[in-house]
């Protein structure tokens, strides 16, 4: 029987080497960046009762409307409570099929692209199956699937990835319309996956693009991009757009009522298409060598800098792919539909929009590199049976890839290992700052001042670290210069019930009574849950009822 009967393991071969791949992912804690705030401090997400739900659906907890994943999350506690286990157990899942969907959404294409030149079925298969493995086991998605705050990638990305498929099965010929059921499928996945995470509003230009190529709905002739056909597939794309649109909204209204930090607030268009330009260069470059990888990427002067090495050498890459992507545009139309596909799904963190104090970050390429996928795929289906060297190389590439996956997902363990690896290989503020927390809650303050008072030479406009210096400061009774690290962390105006709590804590130690309980009712003012300034408020109420009632 010829072996070619058993394409169907081919899709179950790259689940199971996905899942492999990350199964050290189970093993993980939660972590102290934003899994404290998100999980271990958070009641309100916990369960999938009526005020759950509610919650999930009217909140915005750190500055992201993300009701779909807080589903799972809800769904999650029910069944794991707090076990960390669970939860990584489930992010691991939807990668998974990620994986999967992405699996049919290669063949669907390669069959497609490879129908002209007649490629055999079995090709498109083998080819589709490099693509997804070089999707899923690449070690850059390893932060998506190892950090439980980041299930929003691989939620969003589930629903983004059936968007397409559907909108490929929607898909009857280059001159037929859209099989209905199909495409309003496609657009409801798309209405999820913006739920689940506010990076999937480029789809609708993605979809254009795969209109252009391989599915050649425009046409080929010079009137394409004015006739008929184009006015229909631009029809198409309007329910997609106005859900992008609202979704956009919504997002930075959100930004702007958070005040979140914006790390580029100010800067020139100069800096941030300079910025974009280091991006750009950057994800291709970690997809080819996926080496000292980090949790966080600090936004540093010379990667602004027009004149620095790195933005001349990102420059030369960006402009090289282009000019290349335009000259083959005939001959190798994959090539520029990968590059265009590649640079829209990374606009929204490109810098142009301000996406916090990182530069990049591992997660931002879950969706984009999905290209880069496809295209390394590609080389499949140059394969010659007789020549065994394409595929052996493919086999050792995705080995490789699968072993680093393996290694730098142990990074992601717990706090302390992630921060101290962090350290190690790019010393940031965040890194320092969250380092700082993980020894305060050791009772290690020597230590934590230490590390945050790196963080506040690194970057004195970060909230955080004054924040957490103050706080440090306090427990080693150095009252005056806490309360002038509180003062400060009020001024640069992130979290201000913190520092109004801290400030309190500060006058209190000092004897300042009265001027204690101003900030802490200012702080409850703000929270009125902040159950710590409450306590505080009333120790510092009784010790005053106390003193007054002496002779």
């Amino acid at each position: 029987m010829p072996w070619q009967r058993y394409r169907f393991l081919f899709p179950i071969a790259a689940a199971v080497l996905t899942f492999a791949a990350f199964l050290p992912a189970l093993q993980s804690d939660f972590l102290n960046w934003d899994d404290t705030t998100n999980f271990l401090r958070n009641n309100d997400y916990r369960g999938l009762g009526w005020d759950q739900l509610k919650w999930m659906w009217t909140s915005h907890l750190i500055g992201r409307y993300v009701p779909v994943t807080w589903m799972t999350l809800g769904l999650d506690y029910i069944i794991w409570k707090m076990n960390p286990f669970g939860y990584h157990l489930t992010n691991l899942l939807f990668h998974t099929a990620n994986a999967l969907l992405f699996y049919f959404i290669a063949q669907a294409l390669y069959r497609i692209a490879a129908a002209r030149a007649k490629e055999s079925e079995w090709r498109t298969s083998i080819a589709a199956f490099v693509a997804a493995l070089v999707f899923a086991v690449h070690p850059l998605r390893v932060e998506s699937v190892a950090w439980v705050t980041e299930r929003r990638d691989v939620v969003s990305g589930l629903f983004y990835l059936l968007a397409i498929l559907l909108y490929i099965c929607a898909y009857e010929g280059p001159d037929c319309p859209l099989r209905r059921k199909y495409y309003w499928a496609s657009l409801a996945a798309f209405a999820l996956a913006l739920l689940s995470k506010e990076l999937a509003v480029t789809l609708p230009v993605v979809l254009l693009i795969l209109d252009i190529y391989p599915l050649h709905r425009l046409g080929d002739g010079p009137g394409r991009w004015t006739g008929a056909a184009f006015r229909r597939v631009c029809w198409e794309k309007l329910p997609f757009l106005a859900l992008s649109v609202a979704d956009t909204t919504l997002a930075l209204f959100i930004a702007h009522h958070e005040h979140s930090y914006k790390s580029l607030a100010g800067a020139g268009w100069g800096a941030r298409t300079a910025a974009a330009t280091y991006s750009l260069a950057f994800y291709l470059w970690k997809t080819i060598a996926p080496i000292h990888l980090t949790p966080f990427y600090p936004l540093t002067p010379h990667k602004i800098d027009p004149w620095a090495a790195p933005l001349e050498i990102s420059i030369a890459v960006v402009l090289s792919l282009f000019i290349a992507a335009v000259l083959l545009w005939r001959k190798f139309p994959a090539l520029p539909t990968v590059c265009l596909a590649y640079a829209v799904t990374l606009f929204p963190v490109l810098g142009f929009l301000d996406n916090g104090p990182q530069i990049t970050a591992d997660r931002y390429s879950y969706l984009a590199c999905l290209g880069l996928a496809l295209l390394a795929g590609s080389v499949m289906l140059l394969w010659d049976p007789g020549n065994w060297r394409i595929p052996a190389v493919a086999g050792v590439v995705i080995l490789a890839l699968a072993g680093l996956t393996w290694r730098q997902v142990q990074v992601w363990r717990d706090s302390e290992t992630l921060w101290s690896y962090s350290l190690a290989i790019e010393p940031s503020f965040l890194a320092n700052v969250n380092m700082g927390n993980l020894l305060m809650e050791k009772g290690d303050n020597l230590w934590a001042e230490d590390h945050f008072r790196q963080a506040v030479e690194m970057r004195p406009d970060f909230p955080s670290a004054h924040l957490g210096l103050g706080s440090t400061l306090l427990s080693l009774k150095k009252a005056d210069e806490a309360a002038r690290e509180f003062q400060i962390a009020l001024r640069l105006g992130q979290v201000p019930e913190f520092a109004e709590n801290g400030l309190a804590c500060s006058l209190a130690l000092q004897g300042k009574l009265d001027e204690a309980i101003v900030h802490f009712h200012e702080a409850l003012r703000i929270q009125p849950k902040y159950k710590d300034a409450q306590r505080n408020l009333d120790q510092v109420l009784a010790r005053k009822k106390k003193l007054e009632s002496k002779p």
